[in-house]
């Protein structure tokens, strides 16, 4: 066998040295198992974050290179290292299955087995749990800032300005946003507006032309009638990213350009036109495929007074319609057995016999927070060779002290940070637990490849395809079959 050995270190207090222990690993594992190591790739100083995944340069090659056979199968120290993105993991354990190109984590390795499969993709949760909540724990030193209905940093909204980190009416710019709220409940189009806006010479905050997904964020954006709303995490969907559900909230924070009874009216018609059936809220949406191999989607309809979804073919293969909660109690029952307390204590066992990752994400916590109070004392730092220059404006001056004093409480409030507790047994018991008994979207989507509909004559019979290779058997053994006929 020819193996590929891929490492990567992402923070200040990680080094090359990081790498070369990860190398080591993977040599000892592969000269016990005969294996020849034909090339190594590093990414050095980049986070195993999703957003961070086009950056690694490194892995970009190494899967090109898989492509091409370059070699049989992958080594990595430990999981993580890959990513820390449970998207990603998803992503890349689909790509190798596809490419029957074998991923080993040499201080991680679970194994072949169902049970052993289920750890490791609870090793990817929990990763990407711990990159989250890292994230968490550094934005604390904006909440005070938040609370008192300050600019918390990036670009202000298009109809105002930021003046002592406070928020204070552009009027050229408010005299559009006006407008804008004006096409909506006088039922016109932007066409005309947006001439105005290119003749007038008008842009957005960033520089670029005002588009029509502009004017649509613009219109959705509650800051226009004075409230105040800061998120200190992104909600999942854009509606709940505009309607910010869980932000910090201060009503008439600043001055208002729309008034609420018009913003509301507003938001009145524009759902109205909004299509039905949003991918979020249905618990089996993108995984529900044709047995001709076309995607099925949902499809509404109304009768005396009550709505249905159905799951569609639109290939035109003359299968019929299937009624949305009969694909859900697929899925649910499986998922059920999928997650039955004999397997769930199979995986505690896999579990226990690798607690030795706490270590390396505790150290990985506090170099993060370590980098991160280092970047703010420079900018400190700056500020302050800046004001000891006698050369910066008055108005300038004191919006720099503000900010420095903003960055002193968020270099004190990173220093009293925690790393996360460890997850203990019982933890993981709560947490698979409460995904049994109410599974959402994104652990279906852990779990489940697709769902096949098949139709012969009037029976329609359903299959649920595992993202785990040996899951049918386990399914089986459990006593509950894969599909359901006869709907």
């Amino acid at each position: 066998m020819r193996a590929a050995v891929y490492t990567r270190f992402s923070s200040d207090r990680q080094s090359e040295l990081s790498t070369q222990a990860q190398v080591r690993a993977c040599r000892e594992y592969a000269e016990s198992n005969g294996i020849e190591i034909v090339h190594i790739y590093s990414d050095e100083a980049i986070s195993g974050t999703e957003e961070k995944t086009d950056s690694r340069l490194q892995y970009q090659t190494l899967l090109e290179d898989a492509k091409k056979k370059a070699f049989d199968m992958i080594l990595i120290h430990k999981h993580d290292r890959i990513a820390r993105s449970l998207e990603e993991h998803v992503r890349l354990a689909a790509f190798l299955r596809k490419e029957q190109i074998p991923l080993v984590a040499v201080a991680q390795n679970f194994g072949d087995s169902i049970e052993g499969d289920l750890a490791k993709q609870i090793m990817w949760v929990l990763s990407d749990y711990y990159s989250k909540n890292l994230s968490k724990e550094t934005q604390k030193g904006h909440r005070e800032t938040a609370l008192k209905a300050l600019h918390n940093g990036g670009v202000p909204p298009f109809g105002y300005n930021v003046v002592d980190q406070h928020y204070v009416i552009n009027e050229l710019e408010a005299h559009y946003v006006r407008k804008m709220f004006d096409c909506v409940l006088h039922f016109k189009g932007y066409t005309e507006l947006l001439h105005e806006l290119e003749k007038a010479g008008i842009v957005g905050k960033r520089g670029k032309p005002i588009s029509r997904t502009s004017i649509h964020e613009i219109l959705r954006n509650e800051k226009y009638t004075g409230t105040y709303l800061y998120s200190q995490t992104e909600e999942v969907s854009r509606d709940l990213r505009r309607s910010k559900p869980n932000a910090i909230r201060i009503e008439n924070a600043f001055p208002a350009i729309i008034d609420k009874k018009t913003f509301k009216e507003v938001q009145k018609i524009m759902d109205s036109r909004k299509q039905i059936g949003k991918k979020s809220e249905h618990l089996c949406s993108g995984l529900v495929y044709c047995s001709c191999g076309a995607k099925r989607h949902l499809r509404k309809s109304s009768r005396k007074g009550h709505t249905y979804f159905y799951y569609a073919c639109y290939d035109k293969c003359g299968s019929v319609a299937v009624r949305e909660e009969k694909v859900d109690k697929v899925a649910l029952d499986y998922f059920s057995a999928l997650l039955s307390p004999k397997t769930q204590e199979k995986i505690y066992d896999f579990l226990r016999s690798y607690n030795g990752h706490q270590q390396d994400m505790i150290e990985s916590f506090y170099a993060s927070i370590n980098k991160e109070i280092a970047a703010k004392k420079v900018e400190y730092e700056n500020m302050m060779k800046n004001l000891s220059s006698g050369i910066i404006p008055k108005a300038i001056m004191q919006d720099m002290m503000q900010r420095m004093e903003n960055l002193q409480k968020e270099i004190e409030t990173l220093q009293k940070a925690e790393p996360p507790e460890s997850y203990s047994t019982d933890t993981i018991t709560d947490w698979l637990n409460s995904i049994r008994e109410a599974p959402t979207p994104q652990a279906i989507k852990l779990l489940v490849e697709r769902i096949v509909v098949t139709q012969n004559g009037k029976k329609i019979d359903l299959r649920v395809e595992s993202t785990l290779r040996s899951i049918q058997k386990m399914v089986a053994g459990e006593g509950l079959e894969p599909t359901t006929s006869g709907l």
